[in-house]
């Protein structure tokens, strides 16, 4: 039997009886683990965090390309196709700032 093939109640129970049995002092190392275990998981969020990020940033770089050519324009001057992917273009970067925001709790 490995670590990998138990059951979280068996790692848990495992966990337990270790702390309960041993001779030696385990709930320091199980705290270094529970501070790593939190630290990369800290780090999974704030990874993600920056994936959203980009990508947001890189759709909004669309946007901004695609309406350059019509800068000083007026709005009926820009083609409705344009105006709609653009639409798109922010509203998915929208989306993926809400997103962001409720990974990072803001």
């Amino acid at each position: 039997m490995t670590l990998k093939g138990c059951t979280k109640a068996e790692l848990l129970w495992l966990i337990d009886w270790m702390c309960t049995h041993s001779m030696f002092r385990h709930d320091i190392e199980i705290e270094r683990a529970l501070n790593a275990l939190e630290l990369e998981r800290e780090q999974k969020r704030l990874d993600e965090a920056d994936r959203l990020n980009e990508r947001s940033a890189r759709l909004r770089r669309q946007y901004v390309e695609l309406l350059t050519p019509y800068e000083g324009k007026p709005i009926l001057d820009i083609p409705a196709d344009v105006l709609d992917h653009a639409a798109a273009l922010q509203e998915e970067a929208q989306m993926l700032d809400k997103k962001w925001c409720k990974l990072m709790k803001v």
